[in-house]
């Protein structure tokens, strides 16, 4: 029975979709640079080694809208090679590349550092690489159709600041293997924030550190392997409150992070969160993340589907930004938002195309 409903449903979201402004944007350019093949292309100096783990440790200031921290990249061999390719966009810069205490040779080539590596890379073997980089992001002003980092105020004046790059790729605000045809199969997001704001980013809080000087750090891990995109940061002065949905696969975790002034508003709006995971868990299958939890987080953007930490800006109201796009009626039902966003965790973080020409997966 559900082989057949499967399709009925995805038919009527594609419809639905077509009628809604997309989130990625296809660049306005009509040719392409030797920097577009760096980016989407299976480089060999990518080929050569397969992502296992990434740990990424930050510090965000929002008093000068910096980032700075590491990237400790796990990968195994799969051919011997001495060059890798690591994807960070300016402004931001690499300045330090080590492995087993030694410091390695890299020189920048726009978006891209060719890493040369001073061990012999054996195959089969598991290696690291640490990469130190920072500096101020680019900034998202239209987000998340443009990618960048996103820095505001709430009502109380306090930081909101959070990250978007579909499209733009996570190379904007983050080193690492920016093609997604490779994921880590597990991750760890470290963020130090002023002890006043919070962050919430994928997978489940392991630890929160507080520091002498007046900074927490937020440690969250991912069990799942995790497209690139998908890994967020958010920072804000948040309320938090949760349930737990009882699902196909058993008890599933449910946090929700939402600005103090809109916490009232959100009990009420969110409770469409359990009927929509009912809903998709009937017609498509288990939620994907268990093991990971399933989140909603407030951010000054409309929305994005960061897996197990999906994104949420519209308004605490039914349809998009309050408008029926269907022009049925039928979309004043529901929270685009929430139904939209929350479907990708099955088309986009469980199922994600190897190449954007394939875009068709996440968005239809």
């Amino acid at each position: 029975m559900n082989q057949f409903r499967f399709p009925v449903l995805f038919a009527a979201l594609f419809s639905f979709a077509l009628n809604v402004d997309s989130q990625y944007l296809a660049p306005s350019q009509g040719t392409f640079t030797r920097q577009d093949s760096l980016r989407g292309s299976i480089t060999p100096e990518r080929a050569w080694w397969d992502l296992t783990y990434y740990h990424l440790d930050i510090a965000v200031n929002p008093a000068d809208s910096t980032i700075f921290g590491t990237n400790t990249v796990n990968y195994r061999v799969k051919t011997e090679s001495e060059v890798m390719q690591i994807d960070l966009q300016p402004p931001l810069e690499l300045t330090k590349a080590e492995q087993n205490g030694k410091q390695l040779e890299f020189n920048r080539e726009g978006n891209v550092y060719w890493i040369r590596m001073a061990d012999k890379q054996n195959p089969g073997e598991v290696y690291s690489v640490v990469l130190d980089y920072g500096g101020r992001p680019k900034v998202s002003h239209r987000p998340p159709w443009e990618g960048g980092i996103t820095w505001q105020r709430d009502s109380r004046n306090q930081p909101f600041i959070a990250s978007s790059c579909q499209g733009d790729g996570a190379s904007l605000w983050w080193p690492c293997k920016d093609h997604m045809y490779d994921e880590p199969d597990s991750m760890m997001i470290s963020v130090n924030v002023p002890s006043n704001l919070m962050d919430v980013s994928n997978g489940r809080l392991r630890k929160v550190e507080k520091h002498k000087n007046n900074t927490t750090t937020w440690h969250w891990f991912v069990s799942n392997p995790i497209n690139n995109y998908g890994v967020n940061i958010n920072i804000g002065d948040y309320a938090h409150f949760s349930e737990v949905f009882n699902g196909e696969k058993g008890k599933l975790d449910c946090d929700y992070y939402v600005l103090k002034d809109d916490l009232e508003k959100a009990k009420v709006q969110f409770r469409q969160a359990p009927m929509m995971l009912a809903a998709f868990e009937y017609w498509m299958g288990p939620y994907p993340f268990y093991e990971d939890g399933y989140k909603l987080v407030q951010v000054p953007y409309l929305g994005m589907e960061h897996q197990s930490s999906v994104t949420y800006g519209n308004g605490f109201r039914n349809g998009y930004n309050g408008r029926d796009l269907s022009v049925s009626g039928w979309g004043m039902k529901f929270d685009f938002i929430i139904i939209h966003e929350s479907g990708h965790e099955w088309f986009a973080n469980s199922i994600t195309y190897e190449d954007a020409a394939d875009m068709w997966v996440h968005e239809s």
